[in-house]
């Protein structure tokens, strides 16, 4: 065999296995297209668009504060006797609270009652006097100058009787005063006087301070642009509703109203101070916590509303997906008028009630994709 034609047998050899190489990619190739177009389209969780008015608010923050402050100061001076209440117990109006030594104004009180039976004694003979004296005092008897005396006496005995009255009165208010009672209904702090101390009426320390706390108050700002936002819409008497929230339970909303509004805004901040009142029955809320505050600025009627989850963030603005007819993935821009941990409410023209909206798995698909769709629990 010549060397010529070894050469061509390796020729063909080679050709061979290329033509092998080729068949085996374009197999493998079409394989791999097959399994592609065989994978199933992307699962997401979709939920019905609703149509209905909807409560846009104003978001804040705000400091919960009780409705007053009562510092208990001693009105009676003396020894603290007695403490009747725990610290940090929750009392009612009226209730004893401390009881201070009423031992020296007690005796004061029965002085002066003494002096008042002494003294109307006096009186009862200067007025027997006068009138014994009336009668003969015209027929020259006794002069008009000893019979004025009479009347003087019998008058400065009744001023006297008078005095002393005013006196038990008195008397009687400061052994009152030690007998420390709530002057409102809420919750004490902590004693500031010991049982055995010395109190005295002048003394800058308070026996203690109580806080009620229902109803309570809620003290926050609100930006000049927010202000004015409401104020075209709930007017400027500043009685507006408004929904605290503690950031612990995101769930549980307390409602309330305005009361208070401030006459100017704020010159270094550009903020406007406003206060409002919750009933806090359970008192949930306590005084010094933050709360999240949303004021009720309007209602938007006939909103669109989807579940939170539906809405997204692109280069464009928000937008959300929505399932059209062939299954498949549409992004459409919305208008946002507000959200919550419950829903986002919004408008769209393309976008009408009974729309099916994809809530989550938004990660996996584009416009246009098709995909499988699971009802949101």
């Amino acid at each position: 065999m010549t060397m010529k034609n070894l050469d061509n047998i390796k020729r063909k050899q080679i050709l061979i296995l290329l033509c092998l190489s080729l068949s085996l990619f374009l197999v493998a190739t079409s394989c791999r297209k097959k399994e592609k177009a065989k994978r199933p389209p992307p699962v997401v969780t979709t939920a019905q668009i609703d149509q209905r008015d909807v409560p846009v608010y104003i978001d804040s923050i705000g400091q919960v504060i009780p409705t007053v402050t009562v510092n208990i100061r001693p009105q009676a001076a003396g020894k603290l006797l007695k403490v009747y209440v725990q610290q940090g117990a929750i009392v009612e109006k009226g209730e004893k609270l401390y009881l201070i030594d009423p031992r020296p104004y007690q005796a004061i009180l029965d002085e002066t009652k003494a002096q008042l039976a002494h003294d109307s004694a006096l009186l009862e003979v200067a007025n027997i006097t006068v009138k014994r004296f009336k009668e003969v005092v015209e027929d020259d008897y006794i002069s008009k100058l000893t019979f004025e005396q009479y009347e003087g006496n019998a008058a400065a005995a009744q001023a006297q009787v008078e005095l002393d009255m005013a006196s038990i009165v008195a008397a009687r208010i400061n052994v009152e005063f030690c007998h420390v009672v709530a002057p409102v209904s809420g919750k004490i702090s902590f004693y500031n006087v010991d049982v055995g101390n010395i109190v005295a009426v002048d003394d800058p320390n308070a026996l203690t301070v109580i806080r009620p706390f229902s109803p309570i108050d809620i003290l926050f700002s609100l930006s000049q642009q927010q202000f004015e936002l409401i104020r075209r819409v709930q007017g400027d008497q500043g009685i507006w509703p408004f929904v605290a929230i503690l950031p612990e339970s995101p769930t549980i909303k307390y409602d309330g109203k305005t009361f208070f509004l401030d006459n100017q805004l704020d010159q270094n901040t550009g903020t406007i101070l406003l206060k409002g009142r919750l009933a806090n029955e359970n008192r949930s809320l306590w005084p010094g916590e933050f709360v999240s505050i949303k004021v009720l600025q309007k209602i938007a009627p006939q909103a669109l509303v989807a579940p939170p989850g539906a809405l997204l963030i692109g280069n464009n603005g928000p937008y959300i997906y929505t399932v059209d007819s062939q299954g498949k993935a549409m992004a459409t821009n919305v208008q946002v008028l507000t959200r919550s941990e419950e829903y986002v409410a919004f408008t769209s023209e393309p976008i009408k009630k009974g729309d099916t909206v994809i809530t989550d798995g938004q990660v996996n698909i584009a416009p246009g994709v098709e995909v499988q769709t699971k009802p949101q629990p």
